[in-house]
């Protein structure tokens, strides 16, 4: 299955899908503070991989992906429009939440050089098809190709089959706050 890369002209659209993939998760529902829709979450953090080129749909509309490449490097828009962004998003409570998140995921993020899973989803309705396996399986290939290893955070204790069945194992489980729902890193050693 050949996916759709995402651009400026499509980025709306991979927010939606990723919004609505991610309406359950408890960790980004924790970090931004329970809000409506996860979709300003993603309207801000999305844009910034997408010049990266490796972030991509299923031609449907039905899931995505978000990746980060070895030795990319984010650039994220901390402005007065961003942060009225976050402050809108979650309240006080979400940026200082958000905060937190950031810099703990940050703190436990490998420094080998790796392919980074920011974010991948399947809308409700289209779990169980098989989906997610050819999403990440597209990523995965290149990282084999290239003997490069893949590194995820894990929000959902339910995911962790679906991870490991892709080789991913779990490094560490770790929890922003004491009141936050823990998140499993992982990691994936290319196939030869």
């Amino acid at each position: 299955m050949d996916f759709v890369p995402v651009d400026q002209h499509n980025t709306d659209a991979a927010i939606d899908i990723l919004a609505r993939a991610f309406h359950d998760d408890p960790v980004m529902n924790w970090s931004c503070n329970h809000p409506p829709s996860l979709a300003p979450f993603f309207s801000f953090t999305l844009p910034v991989f997408v010049p990266h080129g490796l972030t991509y749909l299923d031609p449907e509309g039905r899931g995505g992906a978000c990746w980060l490449g070895p030795g990319q490097q984010l650039a994220w828009p901390m402005n007065v429009g961003s942060i009225a962004s976050i402050l809108r998003l979650g309240g006080l409570r979400g940026v200082y939440r958000m905060l937190r998140s950031g810099q703990q995921t940050e703190k436990h993020h490998p420094e080998l050089p790796h392919y980074y899973l920011f974010a991948i989803g399947v809308t409700p309705g289209n779990k169980g098809l098989g989906l997610g396996s050819r999403l990440i399986a597209q990523q995965l290939r290149i990282c084999d190709d290239e003997g490069v290893p893949a590194y995820l955070e894990n929000s959902k204790e339910a995911n962790l089959p679906f991870y490991r069945g892709h080789g991913f194992e779990v490094i560490k489980q770790i929890r922003f706050a004491p009141s936050a729902p823990p998140l499993w890193l992982m990691w994936r050693e290319p196939r030869g």
